[in-house]
Parts: C-alpha cells; structure tokens; sequence
C-alpha cells in the first residue's frame, strides 16, 4: 500500500511520497491499521486527522465497517471525500448491477466486438455495408471496459450507428452456418435490445459529462454540488419522458421494422419490458448518485469553498456577511459542538474549534482575504496558513 502525505511548507501545500508498506489483506481493517501505525511511527495524533480521501470504494466509504467509519471512531470530527470522477462511475456501475437488462446488454456488445476484432475481413464488410445503408459519418465498434463503466457511452454510439448492417451482416453469417453469429443475431435483433441502445444514447451523455468535469485540474469543490443536482434533473426528465434519441428510434420504428431492417420480439410484451428496464434503471442511478454523494456532504464540502474563495466573494461588506453566514453555520455545526460517543463510558470529544471566535472572527478574515486582491481558492489558502496561523 502506497501513502503520500500532503505537507505545508512555506504556505504552500507540497506532496511527498511517505513510503510503500505490506498488507497482508485488503479489510477495512487492515488497512486502517497500517494507517495508524504510520501515523504513529511519525507523532501524528489520530483525533487530529480530519479528512480521509479515497477512490470511493466500499472498503474505504462502508458507511459502518470502511475505514471512512474507523477513522470516525478515533477522530469524530473526521469527513470523507473521494474522487468525484470515480464517484460518477461507481454510482453508474450500481445502477447497472441493480438492472440485468443493462449488464445483458453490456455483455451482448462486447460479444459483438469480439466477432468483429479478430477477423478484419468481417470488419471491413460490415464498414462497406454501413457506409451503403447511411449516410451518416463511419464509427467503429468500441469494446466496454470492464472496470470503466462509463465506457460503455462510446460503445452504445458504435452499436447505434452500425445496428442495421450489423444484423444483415450476422444475418448473412448465420445463414452461412456461423453458428456464434446466429447467436449474436439472437440477443440484437429483438426490439428491447434495439430500444435500450436509444435510451442508453440518451442517458449515458448524462453521466459521462459529469465524469469529465470532475476530471478536469481545475474542478473546485463549489462545482460538485451544481453539477450532481444538473445531472439528477437531466435523468429526471428522460425518466418522465422519452430523450430525442429514443423518439427518433419510436418514430421510425413501425410494424416490426427500423431502418428497412426486420426487428424481431416487437410485441407489447416486449415494448413493456423495454419500459420497465429503462425506468428501473434511471430510477437506479438517480438513487445511486444520492448515495454516492449525499447532500450532507455536499453541504460541508461546499462551504469550504464559500469561506476561503475570495474569488466568489460579494464586493459589499453587507453581502459578504449574508453570503457566508450559512457557510459560517454549517462549519460551526460540524465542527464547534461537543460531540458524545456512541459508548457511554467514553468522554465526550470537545470541539474541534472555538464557535464563538468563528462566529466573531470569520467576516474579518474574509475581508482581509479579499483585501489582498485577486486570490483564488487555492491562494487564499496559502494565505491563511501563511498570515493568520
């Protein structure tokens, strides 16, 4: 297990690499351990330790056993945060454990990738028959990670665009005795798999956008909340109603055929199953990115951005104080109330900071703050540490 520390030196934060150790299991627990030991082996006191970041897997956020939940036991102020790109992913990977349509799906698109990588004359014969059949811009076939869920966005385009040729092409195979191209042909050509490729074309841009602002260098932590709300708004919306995708494939759906190729399976049954996979699903992922960003989180998150960021600051002093003070509240909630321990013979934790200096002190320093003119989050930052520590 590799641990880097992220040091202060001169008021500017520096990471340094603190060493590469053995764990002889991937618990909670263990890792936690080694954790402490670290910690200890240096003088750092654990009820000082008041973050965690992480890749957001279960072992390091389980809500009661992960270390997120251990390290609160031993430093009750302590948060949790971890990566809001690999948030996005996993909260579209539950979605899809949770719906079997969707990883059928999955595991149907990446059957057809294989058929077509490793025999390139197959491959050009289905490029021929697309750029005949549309007139549409050439894409190519894109094989679903098996770790990155959202990588399923450029393989659902890849079936979309390809999808007639695809089943005249497996058709023609089939005929010929190809008995795995039967099989393809099979799990394609029904109108859920046809349906599903047109919804997914809708939802999956949802959450790869949000995939990518979270991956860029200088996403700031005002920007997760506003941007988790957008995306729960987007899926609302295709839940309560069809995206242009989907309507354009209903549209030209008719009598069992789309785009002059036979859809098999096109019974209402079917269309009602179809409907049932799709709510389920974005009802899901809705569900799964609540969980994977809870709005108490948020809350907190955000308002360390609304106190050290002069760059949002409001110009009037009447302003800057109605701008902070939910901040200043929620800051003062967390952090200034005694906190009593779950056992009863334990103390209580006192207060990790003073609220009624917060509450007196916080307005003056982001005046100075904005004083200083031109500072960004990460400036101000250096700033305090530098200035008023």
């Amino acid at each position: 297990m590799s641990q880097y520390v992220k040091l202060e030196i001169k008021g500017r934060v520096e990471t340094c690499f603190l060493g590469n150790y053995d764990v002889h299991s991937g618990t909670a627990r263990c890792i936690f351990d080694k954790v402490v030991e670290v910690l200890r082996e240096r003088n750092v006191e654990l009820s000082r330790v008041i973050g965690l970041g992480s890749d957001g897997a279960s072992v390091m956020m389980g809500k009661r056993a992960g270390v997120g939940a251990l390290l609160k036991k031993e430093s009750a102020f302590s948060i949790q945060v971890h990566c809001g790109a690999h948030r996005a992913a996993l909260a579209a990977l539950d979605a899809a454990k949770a719906v079997d349509q969707v990883g059928a799906y999955k595991r149907t698109i990446a059957s057809v990738y294989s058929f077509y990588k490793h025999l390139a004359s197959r491959t050009n014969r289905l490029h021929q028959l697309t750029a005949a059949l549309s007139n549409e811009d050439m894409t190519s076939l894109k094989q679903p990670c098996a770790v990155r869920w959202l990588s399923l966005h450029r393989a659902v385009e890849g079936i979309k665009r390809n999808w007639p040729a695809l089943v005249i092409e497996l058709n023609k195979e089939a005929v010929g005795g190809n008995a795995q191209a039967q099989g393809i042909l099979g799990q394609i050509q029904p109108y859920c798999f046809i349906a599903l490729t047109h919804a997914l074309a809708n939802v999956l841009p949802v959450m790869t956008k949000l995939n990518l602002v979270f991956q860029k260098d200088d996403v700031n932590l005002a920007t997760i909340r506003p941007m988790v709300h957008a995306s729960v708004a987007a899926l609302t919306q295709l839940q309560d109603a069809p995206g242009p995708e989907e309507e354009r494939f209903q549209a030209d759906c008719q009598e069992g055929m789309y785009k002059d190729v036979k859809v098999t399976h096109a019974g209402d049954r079917s269309v009602q199953a179809f409907k049932n996979a799709r709510a389920h699903y974005i009802q899901h992922l809705i569900d799964a990115l609540h969980d994977r960003f809870p709005e108490d989180s948020l809350d907190l998150l955000n308002c360390f951005d609304v106190l050290p960021n002069p760059s949002r600051y409001p110009q009037t002093q009447g302003a800057l104080q109605e701008y902070a003070e939910p901040a200043i509240r929620i800051i003062i909630g967390h952090f200034g109330k005694e906190i009593t321990s779950e056992d009863e013979s334990a103390p209580a934790t006192a207060p990790l900071i003073d609220a009624t200096s917060a509450q007196r002190d916080a307005i003056a320093v982001m005046t100075a703050l904005r004083g200083y003119g031109g500072l960004n989050f990460s400036m101000a930052c250096e700033v305090l540490i530098r200035d008023f520590s």
